[in-house]
């Protein structure tokens, strides 16, 4: 366990120097304080010391300011936590089941991309596009009221967008206009670790962006192509391994440039049948925005009704001005 982190113990167990246990006494929940020690583990972690491996006392963590409200109140508290909680989870096994669940449609409806076992005509992929293109190299140093340029790091392994980190590019106009991504625009990571390197994302248009110079925004003719089908056929794990093989240079920064990545094969099945394959990526991936809005709600009034109890972020003492040791039996 990390420094702050805290559990119910299940069964009977014996404990080393590095772990604390409390008992609390009859006139508090066990849960209560043990959601208390999750939102004050900054605090904890703040007080920690050591050179090499960081451990608290039980000194520090007894003198912990938290509120203890009447017993049938930190029980409200607890459902009202416990059931956030159990939304997180689910939004967390609803996008588990989205990432499983668009590989397998894919090979089910189309077959392996690399060996084509449908026998699907081929495309070279520069000939289904509309535009290949570098992103801007210009450096994002703006202030967030300037445009939002998308890194590395906001596309994962697996082709989802991550807007949690942003940075931010002031651009004249005309480039702007160059640069901006539609709604649909593929984002080949072409700079990477040799793992990394191909990852591709596919924009939502869910604000105005651009893209860096890391990545190759592909544009899709909607008349040959569904961008969907496309963005789905380069995060197949076939395709995985083909990206893999072709990357260039060292561990540490290889590379797939715009030429070696518009002339990979791409099976191309007839356009009505990537398009029903679009509706059907885009009618699960509706699901799970429904439970991560409701996941972000949930995280809403947990962290709301930890900070009114606690404090901002567990940092600060509540007027009730209580401490951990007043729960603990003497």
């Amino acid at each position: 366990m990390g420094l702050g982190k805290a559990a119910i113990a299940e069964v009977d167990v014996a404990i080393n120097q590095d772990i604390k246990a409390f008992i609390p006494n009859g006139d508090h929940d066990i849960e209560f304080l043990l959601w208390c020690l999750k939102a004050l583990a900054p605090e904890i972690e703040r007080r920690g010391a050591g050179a090499t491996v960081k451990g608290v006392t039980l000194q520090d963590i007894s003198s912990l300011p938290i509120p203890l409200p009447p017993i049938e109140e930190q029980r409200r508290i607890v459902d009202i936590l416990n059931r956030a909680a159990s939304i997180e989870r689910l939004k967390a096994r609803a996008s588990a089941h989205l990432r499983d669940f668009i590989p397998a449609l894919f090979l089910k409806m189309f077959g392996d991309p690399i060996e084509n076992p449908m026998g699907w005509p081929t495309s070279a992929l520069g000939d289904l596009l509309q535009m290949a293109q570098y992103g801007s190299s210009k450096k994002a140093d703006a202030t967030d009221d300037a445009i939002p340029v998308l890194r590395m790091g906001n596309v994962s392994y697996d082709g989802y967008l991550d807007c949690s980190d942003l940075k931010y590019v002031e651009l004249p106009d005309a480039e702007l206009d160059k640069y901006l991504l539609a709604k649909g625009d593929l984002l080949f990571n072409r700079t990477n670790s040799k793992e990394l390197v191909g990852k591709t994302g596919m924009w939502d248009g869910r604000f105005t962006a651009i893209a860096a110079s890391y990545f190759i925004r592909l544009r899709v003719d909607a008349a040959l192509a569904d961008p969907t089908y496309i963005w789905a056929f380069m995060n197949t794990a076939s395709m995985k391994g083909q990206l893999f093989d072709m990357a260039r240079g060292a561990i540490g920064q290889a590379n797939i440039n715009a030429k070696e990545l518009q002339a990979i094969i791409v099976p191309v099945p007839p356009l009505e049948t990537q398009r029903a394959f679009a509706k059907l990526v885009e009618a699960a991936a509706a699901r799970s925005r429904l439970s991560e809005t409701a996941s972000r709600l949930a995280a809403d009034l947990s962290r709301s009704l930890l900070d009114k109890l606690l404090g901002v972020h567990g940092r600060q003492p509540t007027d009730q001005g209580e401490h951990m040791a007043d729960a603990i039996p003497r």
